[in-house]
């Protein structure tokens, strides 16, 4: 479905030789490009991630995973800045000749750009980052803003147009929104509910505090980052059902590929589309749930992430590797899953605070 915005921005001005008014019609042919184009991006992402983890490369900024991932950023700024001169040769202003919501990803991909170059400078200067040094380099960093600048481009264009809110209306949507929250989750992925986290497995050691806070961490950041995109999504749009449930399965599979050692590592996934269906059987359907439902939600969401991946801990340390199963006791079974469903629950008052007395707003 195309919509348009206003009739300036559809028709060409009536006088001859002047610039049309307004922005281009909406382009629903350009939304899919753009969703599609941002999965090939975050795959370029984790694979560059899962290289890193598996040693396969080597001090170079020259890497196959550097390639696939620049290419796929290449594609995108291919198809804006072909839109953008159709537009132009149309009629459009220079600085207007993009669909709503694009010109922030045009912006992105030249600043992408000047990003990588000074991301190869910085490795020639500083050397070449370790482990976490990866995640918070100043360089990765500012080359994260500006993926996320591109890949948010059909979100915005799809925010103010009306739409029928089904699958097929809304999968660019919501293939972008997963790719955005798999760029915060992989940044995080020093405190991220994957694999490593099974170092709280086996008999505790006397240096166990560090570890403890690590899955605490984890499960608290990792939970409130998918419970806040949902969220921000369904004071927007009515999601179809199945839609938390991709989201949050498909996110830790993503995860758990990017640091795999055992195929059992994949319950995770599991695990994770559990608490997105649960997400999606009290949220889905509607953008305006009532406040307490949304409240129950936002608190049993990241409840049941944090105790469904708890579970999976037990079960690979008892199997995978035999070392009995996680060290917690009741107190951290427990008392995490609270911690995260009381952070969920901050995020709903944030997405819809209480309401203001009228003598007050006054």
């Amino acid at each position: 479905m195309a919509s348009t915005r206003s009739a300036d921005a559809a028709m060409p001005s009536a006088s001859a030789g002047r610039a049309i008014a307004g922005l281009p019609a909406d382009n629903i042919r350009l939304d899919w490009l753009m969703a599609l184009i941002s999965c090939a991006i975050v795959f370029g992402l984790y694979i560059d991630g899962w290289a890193h983890n598996h040693d396969k490369v080597d001090d170079s900024f020259f890497t196959p995973w550097h390639a696939l991932l620049y290419s796929a950023v290449g594609l995108a700024g291919l198809v804006l800045i072909i839109s953008h001169f159709r537009n132009v040769n149309k009629g459009y202003r220079w600085g207007k000749a993009l669909p709503a919501g694009y010109a922030l990803s045009l912006i992105g991909f030249f600043a992408f750009g000047a990003g990588g170059i000074v991301d190869m400078l910085w490795h020639e200067t500083f050397g070449f980052e370790a482990g976490i040094e990866a995640l918070v380099s100043p360089a990765h960093l500012f080359l994260a803003l500006t993926g996320i600048l591109i890949i948010s481009g059909p979100i915005r264009a799809m925010w103010g147009r009306p739409t029928d809110d089904s699958w097929g209306q809304l999968l660019p949507v919501i293939l972008a929104s997963t790719c955005l929250v798999s760029i915060f989750t992989f940044f995080i992925s020093f405190a991220a509910v994957t694999p490593e986290t099974v170092l709280l497995v086996g008999p505790r050691p006397d240096w166990h505090a560090l570890h403890d806070i690590a899955g605490i961490v984890a499960f608290v950041m990792h939970s409130g980052i998918l419970l806040g995109a949902a969220l921000f999504m369904t004071q927007r749009w009515r999601l179809p059902f199945g839609v938390m449930t991709m989201m949050f399965a498909v996110n830790s599979l993503l995860m758990v590929w990017m640091r795999i050692e055992h195929t059992q590592e994949f319950l995770f996934a599991i695990s994770a589309a559990a608490a997105g269906l649960l997400g999606d059987i009290l949220l889905s359907g509607s953008k305006t749930a009532d406040t307490r439902r949304l409240r129950l939600a936002a608190f049993l969401i990241p409840f049941a992430y944090s105790l469904g991946a708890m579970l999976v801990i037990q079960i690979l340390g008892e199997t995978a590797w035999a070392s009995g199963g996680l060290w917690w006791e009741i107190h951290m079974w427990l008392g995490v899953p609270v911690l995260a469903g009381a952070f969920g629950y901050g995020l709903s008052l944030l997405i819809r605070p209480p309401a203001i007395p009228e003598r007050a707003a006054t």
